[in-house]
């Protein structure tokens, strides 16, 4: 008894091979066909496979015969024919390795396969049948395909299907999609890529795509290729991505067959039936596919090039090292998958909460939860459970948490605790437009579990579909608590003795700084003006991305008076405040409850940008955070800014230091220290009054730089991560980008972390910031100072290695999805 049969055709692939001396091109005969490939790919991992096929008598037909005999398939049901000879396909491969072809198959021997040529009692046995399209473009194949696979879906015979769609070997589209449509109907296990997913459904979009596919045939596994960037998968409740491998790929020819000829080894292996499987496991196959997958294309050929068990492994431990190369050594990164806005920013009886907004399935956004770390110094994080599951109200948008010291919400039977308010966002079912609303769940452990309010939502406003990310606090003055919210070009305010009840008391912000996106995550509170002995508001907004700005996501802020009601800018509606000048700080938001003795203002953010935040190459796991800054408001001569800087606990990761003092820098002697350590914190003061400029190099041990500049002329600071190292994920990663700063007595005062993925810059104690990712191709070993012409002198010079944070899980505790959640 065969594991695995498949049918349909078997051909040769002429696979471009250079140029003779006088220019014409050759080619390399290749055996190949996308039912050939699968079984060869199972047979190479092991299973047993059967190919039911029909060849020419003619030297291809032998020559596919024996190579399949070669890779471990069972030939017993490959028949000759000499009606026609065997199908060839010329392969024509672009720069990236893609390939096109152009079929010489009219007829071809494989479309004279008969149902008298199929085994039908050896498919009753088999564990899985597989087949494609192809071998429906033509009578008798057409017949003996069909009744193949009614007589294994029949018997109980796992059936898989693959659409392989080639336009060309139709007499119509409208003819290929017929029978398409008769393969869905038998799926079990579909693969499916995205042009193909296109072309049955008319979306572009591989999650409503798949899920249509679901819902109107009932397919078990659906899985859509995506190429390098690896696949997407729908299985009955649960979907995700999982991210592939990068390769320098040659030929793409057969990628995707060797990629389900894995993951339907993987799913023999386990044993268990498709709708038992639970979503570590598909992700675990789907990751094993990728890898097989992705080794084929660096190497020519398809049926010849199937991998083996180990290359595949040695190809997964490649890339785990990969990713743990860019795995921050003390910004907070998820423990696994996507993450972004920090959420819920809280502290409590010791702790130190954040909750981030979190896509437990895929390393891409995805339905929203909140995850949750704990911390006794904002340094060291203790990752816990999920806290916040999606519900009948919808997925669990960003949000705050606050303390009830009061029990003003009634929820803590006469003591305390943890409030979180956040947005659930759906769909209105009768408009079909999204949804979201503002809801409440409580803690009365200390964070550790959390309950929904049985009310939810506790504030809708049915005409807004911008309508989300509320930040609460405690108002003294008016005895109540006040919520600010956007609503998409604006702010809005609402009052609640209750944390239950609200009212809308003012709005802000339509016509007022900058819309190039949608407004988000806000933050409002008091903070003082120096040693001035007077307070200034800060209003804190995030802006969406835009495509045609270049800046992608970013943070402004605003500052003013807060009259209870609504806020009121200091400044002219069109002068804008950025919180940082980098191209990786978004929706920070601000720490409730921080203790009053304590007195500071503690800021995350996200340190990424919509622009590229799916696509960044860190592979399982997407995200991290800036480093937490504290806030403070100085005045300067063009009004009262912000200024930033690390909190004060970072100094702990300090473990080896070293340092210069009036060091004179030249065009023709730069100053160079070699570094051994990749978390490096360095701290500069440089006179530049005999000097047009200064640029710090952070080179790897590859061919990367970052570079840090300042030029004198134009009082520009500066960051250009052109040749940081990956860049190509994305067009808009690779730039240089900056923001004014005047010299201060003709020096600046330069402060920088460098993590192993990121470099955050604070210029004159945090009156300018840029933050930055970067992926250098190796850990960074030197680090140098130099000039264009003149000299700049450097006072003081101090770089310190950092040792890496280990962000340790908690308690195993799995949360009720129940009342919860």
């Amino acid at each position: 008894m065969l594991d695995v049969m498949t049918i349909g055709e078997v051909l040769i692939d002429f696979t471009p091979a250079g140029r003779t001396a006088e220019g014409n091109e050759q080619f390399t005969c290749n055996p190949g066909g996308a039912p050939a490939n699968v079984a060869a790919a199972l047979a190479r991992l092991g299973a047993s496979a059967g190919m039911i096929t029909k060849v020419g008598k003619d030297h291809f037909g032998a020559l596919l015969h024996e190579t399949l005999l070669n890779s471990g398939v069972d030939v017993s049901a490959l028949s000759l024919t000499d009606e026609a000879s065997t199908t060839l396909a010329f392969v024509h491969l672009d720069d990236d390795g893609d390939r096109s072809f152009s079929f010489h198959r009219k007829p071809g021997a494989d479309t004279f396969l008969r149902p008298g040529d199929v085994p039908f009692d050896e498919i009753e046995k088999c564990r899985i049948l597989h087949f494609g399209s192809l071998s429906m473009t033509h009578e008798p194949a057409r017949t003996a395909t069909r009744e193949a696979v009614a007589k294994a879906k029949e018997a109980g015979v796992l059936v898989s299907f693959d659409p392989n769609l080639r336009l060309a070997l139709w007499d119509s589209k409208e003819e290929a999609k017929q029978h398409i449509l008769w393969g869905l109907n038998y799926a079990d296990i579909l693969k499916i890529s995205e042009e193909e997913l296109s072309f049955i459904t008319g979306s572009t979009d591989v999650e409503k795509g798949s899920l249509m596919l679901r819902q109107q045939f009932g397919i078990n596994l659906i899985v859509v290729t995506l190429a390098e960037k690896g696949c997407y998968y729908r299985l009955a409740d649960a979907d995700g991505y999982v991210p592939g491998f990068r390769v320098k790929s040659i030929d793409t020819t057969g990628a995707g067959d060797a990629f389900l000829g894995c993951l339907l080894y993987r799913i023999l292996d386990s044993g268990v039936p498709l709708h038992l499987l639970e979503e570590q496991q598909i992700i675990g196959m789907l990751t094993f596919a990728n890898a097989g997958g992705s080794i084929v294309t660096t190497r020519k050929g398809a049926l010849q090039s199937m991998p083996t068990t180990e290359e595949i492994h040695k190809q997964l431990e490649t890339k785990t090292r990969n990713e743990d190369k860019y795995k921050p050594g003390f910004h907070f990164s998820p423990p696994s998958h996507w993450m972004n806005d920090p959420n819920g920013l809280v502290y409590y009886e010791g702790e130190y909460h954040l909750f981030y907004q979190y896509h437990p399935f895929g390393n891409k956004w995805g339905p929203m939860h909140w995850g949750h770390a704990v911390s006794p110094d904002l340094i060291h994080w203790e990752h816990r459970p999920i806290a916040l599951f999606p519900d009948e109200h919808g997925a669990i948008f960003s949000g705050c948490c606050v303390v009830d010291w009061n029990n003003s919400s009634g929820l803590f039977e006469g003591s305390h605790g943890l409030v979180a308010i956040f947005t659930h966002a759906d769909t209105c079912p009768k408009t079909g437009q999204p949804r979201q609303r503002q809801s409440l769940a409580y803690s009365r452990d200390k964070g550790r579990t959390w309950h929904k309010y049985e009310g939810n939502p506790v504030l809708a406003e049915e005409d807004l579909i911008d309508f989300r990310d509320p930040k609460v606090f405690w108002h003294p003055q008016s005895e109540r608590w006040v919520m600010v919210l956007v609503a998409g070009d604006h702010a809005r305010f609402y009052g609640s003795k209750d944390l239950i009840e609200w009212t809308l008391t003012g709005e802000f912000g339509k016509g007022e700084g900058s819309h190039d996106g949608v407004w988000e995550c806000p933050d409002l509170f008091a903070l003082p003006v120096g040693d001035s002995g007077r307070s200034k508001w800060v209003l804190i907004i995030s802006i969406g991305d835009n495509p045609s700005i270049p800046e992608g996501s970013r943070t402004q802020y605003f500052i003013g008076e807060f009259d209870g009601n609504t806020f009121i800018n200091d400044n002219p509606a069109e002068r804008i405040l950025w919180l940082d000048y980098g191209r990786d700080n978004y929706a920070g938001v601000t720490w409730s409850d921080m203790p009053e003795q304590d007195g500071r203002r503690v800021m995350i953010g996200w340190m990424s940008n919509w622009k590229y935040a799916n696509e960044t190459p860190t592979g399982a796991w997407r995200g991290a955070m800036t480093l937490p800054r504290v806030l403070s408001l100085t005045s300067r001569g063009e009004g009262v800014v912000l200024t930033q800087m690390p909190v004060r606990e970072v100094e702990q990761l300090r473990k080896a230091s070293e340092s210069r003092e009036n060091v004179t820098v030249m065009a023709e002697t730069p100053f160079t220290l070699q570094t051994s350590g990749d978390l490096l914190e360095i701290e500069a003061e440089i006179d530049l009054r005999s000097g047009n400029g200064v640029q710090i190099r952070l080179k790897s041990s590859g061919e990367s730089e970052t570079r840090i500049g300042y030029d004198a002329e134009r009082e520009w600071l500066f960051v250009d991560r052109s040749n940081s190292g990956l860049t190509d994920f994305h067009p808009s990663f690779a730039c240089e980008h900056g923001a004014r700063l005047a010299p201060v007595n003709g020096k600046i005062k330069l402060h920088i972390w460098l993590d192993r993925n990121a470099v955050e810059v604070y210029a004159n104690e945090g009156l300018v910031v840029l933050t930055d990712q970067i992926f250098p191709d190796a850990p960074i070993e030197r680090v140098s100072v130099s000039t264009g012409s003149g000299q700049v002198m450097l006072n003081s010079f101090h770089i310190h290695e950092l040792k890496s944070v280990p962000f340790p899980n908690g308690a195993e505790e799995k949360p009720s999805r129940g009342n919860d959640a």
